[in-house]
C-alpha cells in the first residue's frame, strides 16, 4: 500500500509539474536599426547560412557574449547546454541537417540529435529529430522607415515536447535560454550597424 501511495504521489506531482510549465516559449523584440533594409537582410542571410553550415564561425559574432558561467544547476547559465556536431547543407533547397548533443543540468540527456532547417529568407523553420522540440522558428520582419533606418521585429518561438517542458522551468528559461536569444538579436543589430560585434567583459 505504501508503494502504491508513493507511486500515486509521484505521478500526481509529475502531472502537476507538467501542467504548470508551458510548452511554448518565445522571445519577441523589435528595434530601429541604423542601416538599410538590404543591409539587415544581408546580416540575416549570413546568420542563417552560418547556423546551417558552420556553427563554429557564428560564435565570432552572432553568438558573441553568450558564454555560460559553468553553473549547470537550475539557476545557472549552463542548465541547458548545446554542443553542435556535423552540419550538412543543400544550397539549392537551402535546407540543413545540424547534429547536436544536449546537456540538461550537466548530464548529456539527448545525444546525436538533429535539427532539420529550411531557410525561407526572413524566417528559418526547424524540425527536431527527437521529442525535445515539437516546433521551432525564427522570423524577422523588416519595415523601411527611411533610406538608412529600418524597423526590425524579431520572433523566436520554441515549442517543447511535453516531457522536455518539465525540465524548462521559468528559472531555466530566463537564466539559461531567454537572455541568450535576446543577446543574439542585439548582436545582429550591432553587426548590421557597425560591421562587428564587440566582446564585452563578463560582469
Amino acid at each position: 500500500m505504501r508503494h502504491f501511495i508513493l507511486l500515486f504521489l509521484l505521478t500526481f506531482y509529475a502531472t502537476a509539474l507538467l501542467a504548470a510549465r508551458p510548452t511554448n516559449r518565445k522571445v519577441q523584440l523589435d528595434t530601429v536599426c541604423s542601416c538599410t533594409p538590404n543591409r539587415f537582410q544581408h546580416v540575416i542571410d549570413k546568420f542563417f547560412y552560418q547556423f546551417q553550415t558552420n556553427t563554429d564561425s557564428i560564435y565570432e559574432w552572432a553568438y558573441c557574449n553568450t558564454e555560460g558561467d559553468g553553473n549547470d544547476t537550475e539557476g545557472g547559465k549552463d542548465a541547458i547546454r548545446i554542443c553542435y556536431n556535423k552540419a550538412l547543407y543543400d544550397p539549392i533547397t537551402r535546407t540543413g541537417d545540424l547534429g547536436l548533443d544536449i546537456y540538461v543540468m550537466g548530464i548529456k540527456m539527448f545525444s546525436d540529435r538533429h535539427i532539420l532547417t529550411t531557410n525561407n529568407g526572413c524566417s528559418l523553420n526547424a524540425t527536431y529529430s527527437g521529442s525535445l522540440l515539437d516546433d521551432a522558428h525564427i522570423k524577422f520582419t523588416l519595415d523601411s522607415i527611411s533610406p538608412e533606418l529600418v524597423r526590425v521585429r524579431y520572433e523566436f518561438n520554441l515549442v517543447f515536447g511535453k516531457f522536455a517542458s518539465m525540465f524548462v522551468s521559468d528559472k531555466v528559461w530566463h537564466n539559461a535560454m531567454r537572455w541568450r536569444l535576446e543577446q543574439v538579436f542585439a548582436n545582429l543589430v550591432e553587426y548590421a550597424e557597425t560591421g562587428k560585434v564587440i566582446k564585452r567583459k563578463e560582469q
